[in-house]
């Protein structure tokens, strides 16, 4: 308990900073790389595709998760692990309640990669200049898969939908391109904290609370001999957790000895299947840690449900 109060103080100290930042400059962090530090939080939120604007009654979608996010400390960035189109009208949202300057990292899902014009917007995106970039993808994926690192954290972004030559393809699978590149990629990382982002997790598992299960069959890798060779790859890599979303249900747990850290959906009350959630990772030094919000049946006052401990 003391660890975890210890852990949150840091936390709160670095949002304060990160607040007068922005008070004095208008821009945060996560773009400008002006704190160094190996203290800090990130949000993780996602599928929370066209369920973006309050609904009538007072329920609320999107727009009550990125209030919650801002009331519990938007950290220095926000990952979206997929689904989260239409791009534009979630940006926007983000941008109303978070501000223009919080950075987001994305990730291909499901309803992109099927969307031609989502696809557009997000290799757009991946051709700007990505705050804190170490390495873009293998030929052909360069804009949607990618690497970065932040303080004494490495980040790499996957793509389920990149078959070695297209980043849509019509049968999602971790193509053994992109593993290669993977392998290469951890490789050459010198940070001692290793994250990895995909849409698709190892095993869909049912939601913390209620229970349901979705895509209960679904993998990020479809063939069980190579879904081994990529887990043994992160755990050689001493990966510390899989972040994930696709099955609207949140879970953290181990499968196969890797933390994997579904974000369920962030759609409020959109999603009547389970409640709406949003995680926030903390890194204090090396050890690391992730509280699960969640929200009531309207999409409204977002709770602390429990913090896992990721070590």
């Amino acid at each position: 308990m003391k660890s975890l109060i210890l852990k949150r103080l840091a936390g709160l100290r670095l949002f304060a900073l990160t607040t007068l930042l922005l008070a004095v400059t208008g821009r945060i962090s996560a773009q400008t790389n002006t704190i160094r530090t190996n203290e800090f939080t990130f949000i993780v939120a996602g599928d929370m595709r066209n369920y973006i604007e309050p609904l009538p009654g007072g329920k609320h979608q999107f727009d009550g998760a990125c209030e919650a996010i801002r009331q519990a400390g938007p950290g220095e960035f926000m990952v979206l692990p997929g689904d989260f189109d239409p791009p534009d009208a979630v940006r926007s949202m983000i941008d109303r309640q978070l501000g223009t300057n919080y950075f987001c990292y994305y990730v291909v899902g499901d309803h992109e990669a099927q969307t031609p014009a989502s696809m557009d917007w997000f290799r757009r995106w991946g051709r700007t200049e990505i705050p804190h970039l170490v390495r873009r993808g293998p030929p052909g994926a360069e804009t949607t898969v990618y690497s970065f690192d932040f303080a004494n954290s490495h980040f790499v972004a996957l793509s389920d939908y990149f078959d070695g030559k297209t980043n849509d393809a019509a049968k999602p699978d971790l193509s053994d391109a992109e593993i290669a590149w993977l392998e290469k990629d951890l490789a050459a990382n010198h940070q001692p904290i290793v994250w990895i982002i995909c849409h698709k997790p190892i095993e869909c598992l049912p939601d913390m609370d209620s229970h349901r299960l979705r895509h209960a069959d679904d993998s990020l890798i479809t063939d069980p001999v190579r879904r081994a060779r990529f887990v043994a790859l992160l755990k050689q890599y001493r990966v510390r957790a899989l972040i994930c979303g696709h099955t609207h249900g949140c879970s953290v747990e181990k499968v196969q000895g890797i933390w994997q850290t579904d974000s369920g959906h962030a759609r409020g009350a959109g999603d009547p299947g389970a409640p709406s959630t949003f995680l926030k990772f903390h890194v204090v030094g090396e050890q690391t840690s992730v509280d699960i919000y969640r929200a009531d049946a309207n999409g409204d006052h977002y709770q602390l449900r429990k913090t896992v401990e990721l070590n």
